[in-house]
C-alpha cells in the first residue's frame, strides 16, 4: 500500500512538471490561443500556471510532504542566510551578464513588457512576474520535485535535477542556448540550496519573489517599463 502511494506520488509529480512544460512550449503556440487578445492570452497562461500551483500543493499535502517542508519557521540564522543568498544571486546574475550575452528569456520578457499597457501590464508584469510565477515555480521545482527526490538528497540528486529542470523551463521555450541554461541553472541552484538549508519552501519562495520584484523595479527605473 505504501509503495503504491509512493509510486502514485512520483507519477503525479512527473505529470505536473510535464504539464508545466506543455503550457509554455505547446499550449502558448496553439493557433486558437495565439488569436486571443493580450489580456486573454496572458490571462489564460496565468490561470493554467495558477492551477499548476494548486495541483502541486494538493499533491504535497496528500503525500505528507507539506508537513515537513510547508512549515514557516523563522530563525535569525535563516534570515541572515536569506540575505546572503540574495547577494549571491545579485553577484551571479551580474557576473554572467558580463560574460554571456543576454538570455533569450530575459530579452523576450523585456520586449513583451515594452508592449504591455494598462491592466495587461499589471497582470503580466506585476501580478504574474512578481508573485504568481515565483510562488508556483518554488512549489513545483523545490517543494514538489525535491520532496519526490528526497531519498537521493545525500547525493545532491534532488538539487541537480531541480536546478536543471528549472533552467530548462526558462530556456527551451525560446530555443536551446547553453549560456542561458547556465544562468538559470545557477539561479535554480541557489533556490535549491536555500530550500535544503531552511527545510521550508517559504524561504526560497520569498527569495524568488524578492529577486523578481527587484528586477522589475530596476527595469522600471532604467527603461521605464
Amino acid at each position: 500500500m505504501k509503495k503504491m502511494k509512493e509510486t502514485k506520488f512520483y507519477l503525479t509529480t512527473v505529470l505536473i512538471i510535464a504539464t508545466y512544460y506543455a503550457i509554455f512550449n505547446f499550449v502558448a503556440r496553439l493557433e486558437l490561443v495565439d488569436q486571443l487578445s493580450d489580456f486573454g492570452f496572458y490571462g489564460l497562461q496565468i490561470l493554467l500556471i495558477f492551477l499548476e500551483g494548486i495541483a502541486a500543493t494538493v499533491v504535497l499535502v496528500k503525500s505528507q510532504g507539506w508537513d515537513e517542508y510547508g512549515r514557516l519557521q523563522f530563525r535569525w540564522s535563516y534570515l541572515g542566510v536569506f540575505f546572503l543568498f540574495f547577494i549571491l544571486m545579485f553577484l551571479w546574475v551580474n557576473i554572467t551578464t558580463l560574460i554571456f550575452p543576454s538570455t533569450q528569456n530575459g530579452s523576450e520578457m523585456m520586449k513583451e513588457a515594452a508592449n504591455l499597457t494598462g491592466i495587461s501590464y499589471f497582470v503580466m508584469r506585476i501580478l504574474y512576474g512578481s508573485l504568481i510565477a515565483p510562488i508556483v515555480e518554488e512549489l513545483v521545482f523545490r517543494g514538489l520535485l525535491m520532496t519526490a527526490l528526497s531519498k537521493f538528497k545525500n547525493y545532491y540528486l534532488d538539487v541537480v535535477v531541480s536546478s536543471t529542470l528549472f533552467s530548462l523551463i526558462h530556456v527551451l521555450q525560446y530555443g536551446w542556448a547553453l549560456t542561458d541554461f547556465i544562468v538559470y541553472a545557477g539561479a535554480g541552484l541557489l533556490f535549491c540550496m536555500l530550500f535544503r538549508y531552511t527545510r521550508s519552501v517559504y524561504w526560497p519562495m520569498a527569495l524568488h519573489i524578492l529577486w523578481n520584484t527587484f528586477l522589475i523595479i530596476a527595469s522600471l527605473l532604467v527603461f521605464g517599463y
